[in-house]
């Protein structure tokens, strides 16, 4: 993370300040900067005061990855002196190594189809080189988001706004009639309540928020549970739910009910071991993955279990600026 001493060199001495105002930057052109020089999403009108103001705080709250992506976009922006742009050049270096320690997953995300509430897509890949495919059957039953997901992570918003694109859907519909597809593919009453109490606190956070996806593939077998006649080629085929605080940072959140290691009422230490088995390799991959049994999540008590563990996955993802606001 950048130290106090060396944002305060960067607004100072690098960018300065015109009577308590960022050097160079009106209200406008501090908007327009995250998307044209960093390619972030951020909006500065979320934060009070200020140009000045406003581009501390977003600095101070930004994750190191961020962090290096605004001060890259401020030497694009400026020339400053080269004694300067050589220092911020190595701040941009650490920041970016101390990301890359993080660990994550590697690449970027590709195919996100989710949302899968019906029987299996028939899937065909339709350019081998660049890893494209094309569902050609069973569409309907699933979702499959076809933008890039920013390096910054893959937001309510940018949901919404594929989805009412992609339906033509008027605004003041597009969230209500997205948010009960998700729903409808959420498959027990746990998964349910887990779902509906994230979105609570979206709704009091705003738009900006991560995305929780449900339902997503991560490994595919075109053949069916019964033409495989009890064979598993690949461990699990889908996640309950995702969040992908970047394209490296991915979050797996899973729901578990007795069918997870048991065979009808009694406990099955072999499904139980696959599945550990399989959360070890995912995990190996750069994954984050958490587990709630069931019962955990019970009407009231459920919210609160569940309010809690999101609010500090946030936290732990510096996203803590959306809690404490």
């Amino acid at each position: 993370m950048l130290t106090r001493p060396e944002i305060c060199r960067l607004v100072n001495d690098y960018i300065g300040v015109s009577q308590g105002y960022l050097g160079g930057f009106s209200y406008k052109t501090h908007q327009e900067f995250y998307p044209y020089y960093c390619d972030l999403d951020i909006n500065p009108d979320d934060y009070q005061g200020t140009t000045k103001n406003r581009f501390i705080e977003i600095l101070v709250s930004s994750t190191p990855i961020n962090q290096a992506k605004i001060i890259k976009g401020i030497l694009n922006k400026y020339p400053g002196t080269q004694e300067l742009r050589d220092e911020f050049s190595q701040i941009i270096d650490r920041l970016n190594a101390v990301v890359s320690e993080q660990g994550g997953v590697e690449g970027k995300v590709i195919n996100l189809i989710f949302a899968a509430n019906g029987p299996k897509p028939e899937i065909v890949v339709e350019d081998a080189i660049s890893n494209r495919i094309k569902i050609v059957k069973n569409e309907k039953y699933c979702l499959a988001y076809d933008l890039p997901i920013l390096d910054s992570g893959f937001t309510w918003e940018a949901l919404v706004t594929w989805w009412a694109t992609k339906n033509s859907c008027p605004f003041p519909n597009n969230e209500s009639d997205l948010l009960e597809r998700l729903l409808q593919s959420t498959e027990s009453p746990p998964e349910k309540l887990l779902f509906n109490t994230y979105y609570q606190l979206q709704q009091k956070f705003g738009k900006d928020f991560p995305a929780l996806v449900p339902q997503v593939y991560l490994h595919y077998d075109p053949k069916t549970i019964r033409e495989l006649a009890g064979q598993q080629r690949v461990e699990r085929q889908r996640m309950d739910f995702l969040i992908l605080f970047s394209n490296k940072h991915r979050v797996v959140i899973e729901v578990d009910g007795k069918q997870h290691y048991a065979d009808g009422n009694l406990a099955s230490p072999e499904k139980y071991a696959e599945m550990v088995a399989a959360d070890r390799k995912l995990r190996l991959s750069g994954y984050e993955l958490y587990r709630f049994g069931g019962y955990e999540l019970q009407a009231s008590k459920g919210e609160e279990t569940v309010k809690s563990f999101f609010i500090q996955l946030l936290e732990k993802h510096n996203i803590s600026r959306l809690v404490n606001k």
